[in-house]
């Protein structure tokens, strides 16, 4: 399969629109100054062929076991939504003509009009370009379904060629979304609505930063309240938690816990998350918190965090969501959690861009840090830094990438009128009533509710991640305390050994300690079974070794954990492994520290749990 490209008369850099060669154009001669442009490997979508483009998504058909794409249609309005499958790309380019939305729900049509008994002999696709706003382009397919008729002999040839031929079937696409993006997806078959419904694309964003919802953190206004009437989307998404990639206030390392705990107060304070757009148009997209003039202001809210699921590569959950050839599981990532995002404005690869300068890339965003490839590599190198024929040749790495973790799974818009306007001509008018459109799971959603059990013998760490919150927050509080009651004498306490470890394999914390009097610095290790400690998780390693230092008056920050598999017969440790709730601790220091007590100790960074 290829496709021929013929610029005529003119050099394709030239911005003169080309001319697809097809079989009608076989006895064409060409001419001095042609250009052709030939693409004998088009680029293939095999995902747009797996679904039936004709069919609603609950409408069974025995002769057609794939499934149906339409959420709903309305023909008399001129619109249809679908359910657009992750790995389909919305608009043809010219090394994909055939296997995109548009082509598929046209040769949907087409069938239809087929099926009515309606005489169709001709398709011809011709793309035009009609530009919206400064934040995209409003790509608009006519594909023209001439009547059949026998030509008459005779006449004026040259008029007959000039008549303007009105399309029989008319397919638009006045929104945006990613190829490996799936989701609620506005598909138009008549012009007025395209034209109707890529003005309330265009003036969303203005709504917004007009709304005020901009400078007030705690603005209450909820998907569902339309701000000047325009169009609401809500996207859902599983995202990668990775802990340790920024510091916390205690200038440690983030622990998984602390990660999650960021993500939930988004929700809680209703935060709108502010970033800037440089103004480029090569992917990976720079998204920066800092203003920068000429960028583009972007804004969406976190509005729900789901159950957060820890991952290791070797689970069964990595493999099913990193399962294409693009590449595997981030080494960062500790756990999964799915997020529904309101977006705001629409801006190029927003979601994607944001949550990953965030910290929590897409699960499968191959461009944007949520793969890891086969060299290891997460994230690319910054575009500044390459020639755009560096940049070219790194894009096409990301051409087989994995299944993005995004949907949009809620849209709605104003529903419209038409009326005659004093010309003849069909206007499209704004109603009252509100369009809602809904999707309940993701292509994702079976394998997280799934109980894989416990991976490595890892224990149930997401109360671990709660308790250990809790218990920062109790033992800040213990020591409050302490200071606000004056004690006129300190009570001399004995301080609790330096390192104290229990035979075989268990978890361990490490823990600094600072005198409130001196401000002298200490170091703290303790390892414990379950059965000691009265719990099977770090927070309960650490729980009774913060109270003797917080009565000792000494404030403490537990700076992470791990595993420290000790033989007591041979009087030998090895240290390894990281805490859920607490982070990885500094093994080689922690090693240091035991071998002070007489115990020879080694150590590795891997995140083995037992």
């Amino acid at each position: 399969m290829c496709h021929i490209i013929i610029h005529r008369d003119n050099h394709p850099g030239l911005g003169e629109k080309p001319t697809r060669l097809e079989v009608k154009h076989l006895t064409c001669p060409l001419k001095p100054g042609d250009y052709l442009r030939v693409h004998h490997t088009p680029r293939r979508f095999p995902e747009v062929h797996r679904v039936d483009w004709s069919r609603k998504v609950n409408e069974s058909n025995l002769e057609e076991p794939n499934p149906g794409v339409i959420v709903y249609e309305n023909v008399d309005k001129g619109y249809l939504v679908v359910n657009k499958p992750s790995g389909v790309p919305v608009h043809p380019t010219v090394d994909n003509i055939l296997e995109n939305v548009v082509a598929a729900v046209g040769r949907a049509l087409v069938s239809k009009q087929k099926n009515n008994h309606e005489w169709i002999y001709n398709i011809s696709i011709n793309v035009t370009d009609c530009k919206t706003s400064s934040s995209g382009i409003m790509d608009k397919e006519d594909i023209s379904l001439p009547s059949r008729r026998k030509q008459q002999s005779g006449g004026n040839q040259k008029n007959r060629k000039k008549k303007k031929v009105d399309p029989l079937i008319y397919v638009a696409t006045p929104q945006r979304l990613d190829h490996n993006t799936s989701g609620l997806f506005v598909v138009a078959t008549r012009k007025e609505f395209a034209a109707y419904f890529a003005k309330l694309l265009r003036v969303k964003t203005e709504a917004h930063l007009r709304s005020g919802v901009v400078s007030n953190s705690n603005n209450n206004t909820s998907f569902g309240q339309t701000v000047d009437g325009n169009v609401q989307k809500r996207y859902r998404c599983l995202v990668c938690i990775q802990p340790g990639n920024r510091k916390n206030e205690n200038g440690l390392p983030s622990s998984l816990g602390e990660e999650v705990e960021r993500l939930n107060q988004f929700v809680n304070n209703k935060a709108i998350i502010r970033h800037w757009l440089e103004p480029n148009y090569r992917a990976p997209h720079v998204y920066s918190e800092n203003y920068s003039k000429d960028w583009l202001e972007c804004l969406l809210r976190i509005t729900k965090v789901g159950k957060v699921i820890p991952v290791d590569r070797s689970c069964e959950l990595s493999k099913m969501l990193w399962s294409s050839d693009g590449g595997t599981m981030p080494p960062q990532c500790k756990a999964v959690a799915e997020l529904e995002v309101e977006l705001m404005t629409g801006r190029a690869h927003q979601i994607r861009g944001q949550l990953s300068a965030m910290g929590f890339p897409i699960c499968g965003d191959a461009v944007y840090g949520g793969v890891a490839h086969h060299n290891g590599d997460t994230s690319p190198p910054p575009i500044h830094s390459e020639s755009p024929r560096t940049q070219e040749q790194r894009a096409s790495r990301y051409t087989n990438s994995d299944k993005l973790a995004l949907q949009c799974c809620a849209l709605q818009f104003p529903d419209l009128n038409y009326t005659i306007n004093n010309k003849g001509e069909l206007v499209p008018v704004q109603s009252d009533r509100i369009n809602k459109f809904q999707l309940e799971t993701a292509w994702w959603t079976p394998f997280l509710s799934v109980d894989y059990g416990s991976f490595s013998g890892s224990t149930t760490n997401l109360d671990d991640l709660s308790i250990a919150s809790t218990l920062r927050r109790s033992t800040s509080t213990l020591i409050e305390q302490n200071e606000q009651e004056n004690v006129k004498e300190i009570i001399k306490t004995i301080l609790p050994t330096a390192v104290r470890l229990s035979p075989g394999a268990n978890k361990y914390v490490i823990i600094r300690a600072t005198s409130q009097g001196s401000k002298e610095v200490k170091w703290f290790v303790k390892s414990a079974s379950s059965m000691e400690c009265g719990g099977p998780y770090h927070a309960d390693v650490a729980r009774d070794l913060l109270k003797e230092l917080s009565r000792a008056n000494y404030n403490t920050v537990v700076c992470g954990g791990g595993r420290i598999d000790y033989d007591a017969a041979k009087n030998v440790a090895h240290v390894y492994g990281f805490s859920y709730g607490f982070g990885k601790g500094d093994h080689e220091f922690v090693s240091l520290l035991i071998e002070k007590e007489g115990i020879r100790a080694t150590f590795d960074n891997s995140d083995v749990l037992y």
